[in-house]
């Protein structure tokens, strides 16, 4: 895996980000001098030809071992390779994410160490190598103890454990990174879904310290490793990743798109994995649905929603695979949200008794916040404004970070604030909050 990184996952107008790259354009050209299709490269080589599509137009660069497998298919005498090499780990077209939307910005001091380490993984690989070494190790770091440190990594990332994130993801990355650089042939596939998974925790992380820029070089390299592994059910939850990153980013129509590919990409899934597509579809539809409602679009919004309701229908119950969590009371929890965003907020406080937040896992408290943050935007648009702070207090004592982090409780602080009538217990959350700065 290439150890080339930009700072923000971008290249210049002049490399080629914004449009056809250097390698896009000779890939192109290659497969139509040699008569050659998508489909039929993507068996050669092998890979996803979903993948291979968007290397073809320029919306993803290659990594090394696919531009060199590349190169061996289509006999281009190594240049695809030296041109990969320019392209570097992550390749972003203009109309993926608007440059403004995306610029560097001041993160949230807890994510600071995933914010560098997913910039700089060869420096966090290093450093894990040289601890390596110095207590005279050989190998690399093993496979099942870093899947167990990854999904302990997901479970902080769900329960908005920001501490525990910031202690030992960074870290984590890389450890993952130095296994996949020495995995074996044999174990090389697993090696790449584990770091997959653990860019993905560090997308997640990231989308939630409001730092999108570098939440999509997180997504991103979760998308190429879990396509590169050839795993259908990694390559949909980390395109979802990317959708919200693109949500963060306000990028409302990518993120739509993003979701419903993440969707599309389980058609080819098994049928003996019916749970785990419904759990990960469904997911998707819901991310579909909530980028419907906020770009306005409420036909888009209620279909994707009304669809998602059919997986839950046939899941009967709350998952959570590979940190997509999704079942019943996840669509009642987006019937509030999608009703609210879209202006209804009578509707959405309809829905809100249909919500039974004790199917939930125990462990999502981030989950239960943010569905108390949609009922308190609900009541405060219609002026209840004493159930719209006992639902943000709620909130609070479930998640706090959480709470004290999101966009939306700062949008409902500030309307109650407008009307506020002397409520100390009020103007004490705005300024935990930091909404009276």
């Amino acid at each position: 895996m290439s150890r080339q990184t930009t700072r923000d996952g971008q290249r210049s107008r002049s490399d080629g980000a914004y449009g056809m790259s250097d390698f896009s354009e000779m890939l192109r050209r290659l497969m139509e001098d040699r008569g050659v299709g998508v489909r039929e490269l993507a068996r050669e080589v092998p890979c996803n030809p979903g993948h291979l599509s968007y290397l073809r137009s320029g919306k993803r660069g290659p990594s090394p071992q696919i531009a060199s497998r590349l190169d061996d298919v289509l006999r281009a005498d190594g240049s695809l390779a030296v041109s990969a090499g320019r392209v570097g780990r992550a390749t972003m077209p203009e109309v993926s994410v608007p440059r403004p939307a995306l610029a560097l910005a001041p993160v949230a001091a807890w994510a600071r160490p995933i914010y560098e380490a997913v910039l700089n993984p060869s420096d966090a690989e290093r450093r894990v190598a040289l601890r390596w070494e110095g207590k005279k190790r050989t190998g690399s770091p093993d496979l099942q103890v870093l899947s167990k440190a990854a999904s302990k990594a997901r479970d902080a990332e769900l329960s908005s454990d920001y501490a525990q994130l910031a202690d030992t993801l960074p870290d984590l990355i890389g450890q993952a990174e130095l296994a996949t650089l020495r995995a074996s042939a044999a174990e090389e596939s697993r090696a790449r879904c584990l770091l997959s998974d653990v860019y993905a925790v560090a997308g997640w992380s990231l989308i939630k310290a409001d730092a999108p820029a570098v939440a999509w070089v997180a997504a991103q390299r979760a998308v190429q490793l879990a396509e590169q592994a050839d795993d259908v059910f990694r390559s949909a939850a980390a395109t979802r990743c990317l959708s919200e990153v693109h949500m963060r980013a306000k990028n409302f129509e990518e993120a739509s798109r993003m979701a419903l590919l993440a969707a599309t990409y389980l058609d080819t899934a098994g049928a003996s994995d019916r749970a785990v597509v419904l759990c990960l579809r469904g997911a998707a539809l819901l991310s579909a649905a909530a980028a419907g409602a906020r770009r306005g679009d409420s036909r888009e919004a209620f279909t994707t929603l009304k669809a998602a309701a059919v997986c839950a229908d046939g899941l009967g119950e709350e998952r959570a695979d590979l940190g997509m969590v999704f079942g019943p009371a996840n669509v009642a929890i987006h019937q509030v949200a999608v009703a609210v965003e879209l202006g209804g907020a009578r509707e959405a406080v309809q829905h809100i008794p249909k919500v039974d937040l004790g199917r939930l896992p125990a462990a999502l408290s981030e989950r239960r916040a943010r569905f108390l943050i949609d009922v308190a935007r609900s009541y405060a648009r219609l002026h209840d404004d004493a159930a719209a702070l006992d639902a943000l207090l709620e909130a609070e004592q479930i998640a706090p970070h959480e709470l004290r982090n999101h966009r939306c409780t700062r949008e409902a602080l500030r309307e109650l604030c407008s009307r506020e009538r002397r409520s100390s217990g009020l103007r004490a959350l705005a300024d935990r909050c930091m909404v009276l700065d």
